[in-house]
């Protein structure tokens, strides 16, 4: 089975989330922004928590109120728009320290030695309709080709930077085709229908994997989906790549079981894959990677099948108004779901399972 498979969908993208800023209370006492930093100090000892506290103080005080007019705010206006679609660092103290006011991102970021990571134009499709190939002795049921893409832009100190790569990763969390077989002119008995599986002899084959969920990709270039999606950072203070992966899930396999009077002709088949892939950067020396966007898409396999004994090649598959491939959902960061970052790869526990039905 290849797994990491060797109507057209609308790309989806969603706009990243914004900062809140709080201004600071009437009293002039520090506010619960300030507090939280204070403490963050307080804990961690971090020379940065003082540079985040006085870089807040120097905003608020008057020799910066000019950061109040009409030409500041329209020029923060302008940055708003056009601010990259999702942006995080691989800094824990960069991140609150950004949470806690918009105007100190790039102040956290540079004050701690943190990679700012800004991600845009991710984009995921996959066309709809089953791709069916027929020979005189199978048939391969295949999805068209999924493709993701998306371009990350790394910024802060160059060393540091020049560590980092992007590309994609993907984990399996479904794995089902299953082929369908019955003996020509097939009419099954009372006890058939009423359990097939125990009284019919109608032969299924099912292509399967024997763990789930899986890595999905090449075996050892962990934890990527291939080392083909794999870009890496110039040593700069700012540089941007960009990546994109391809995947074409696909399943082969007879148009008939058995032989002479115990021949069974393929009939149906149904079953579905389920992905999630992953637009990441890594740190070359780690081998946690930093979820940026995520995709979630499925295959579908439901056909019918009208077998041509005389000629096999020329049997009709028709596939189900279900069938096919679709994009089900796009966001930010990991989606509530972690990757699999180590083997085996779903390739590596394919499965045949021969059964009834």
């Amino acid at each position: 089975m290849s797994t990491k498979r060797a109507h057209e969908e609308e790309p989806v993208e969603r706009a990243g989330a914004g900062r809140v800023t709080r201004a600071p209370s009437a009293n002039g006492q520090a506010h619960a922004p300030e507090r939280g930093l204070l403490a963050l100090q307080r804990g961690a000892g971090n020379q940065a928590v003082s540079a985040l506290l006085a870089a807040r103080r120097s905003a608020r005080s008057g020799s910066s109120s000019s950061s109040g007019s009409p030409s500041a705010r329209a020029s923060g206006a302008t940055r708003a728009a056009t601010a990259p679609r999702y942006t995080t660092t691989d800094s824990g103290l960069a991140n609150v320290a950004g949470m806690l006011s918009s105007t100190l991102g790039g102040t956290a970021a540079s004050a701690t030695g943190a990679v700012t990571l800004d991600s845009s134009a991710f984009r995921a499709s996959v066309g709809k309709a089953l791709a069916i190939t027929k020979t005189g002795t199978t048939v391969e049921l295949s999805a068209q080709t999924y493709s993701a893409s998306g371009s990350v832009k790394a910024t802060g100190p160059a060393a540091a930077v020049g560590n980092y790569e992007v590309g994609f990763l993907q984990t399996v969390y479904g794995s089902s085709r299953n082929f369908y077989y019955e003996p020509a002119g097939h009419s099954p008995g009372l006890l058939a229908r009423i359990m097939p599986t125990v009284f019919d002899d109608r032969k299924s084959v099912s292509d399967t994997c024997s763990v789930l969920p899986v890595r999905d990709g090449d075996a050892g270039a962990v934890p990527w989906y291939g080392p083909e999606t794999v870009v890496p950072f110039d040593a700069a203070a700012t540089s941007t790549k960009a990546t994109s992966m391809s995947d074409t899930p696909s399943s082969t396999q007879d148009w008939s079981v058995g032989s002479g009077a115990n021949q069974q002709n393929l009939v149906r088949t149904d079953g579905k894959d389920r992905f999630r892939s992953w637009l990441a950067v890594k740190d070359k020396a780690t081998a946690s990677a930093i979820m940026l966007n995520w995709a979630d898409w499925e295959v579908d396999y439901t056909t019918a099948v009208s077998f041509n004994s005389a000629s096999p090649a020329a049997s009709v598959v028709t596939p189900a108004a279900t069938s096919g491939a679709k994009v089900t959902g796009t966001g930010d960061g990991s989606g509530g779901k972690w990757p699999l970052h180590t083997d085996p790869v779903a390739n590596d526990v394919a499965t045949i399972v021969n059964g009834n039905w």
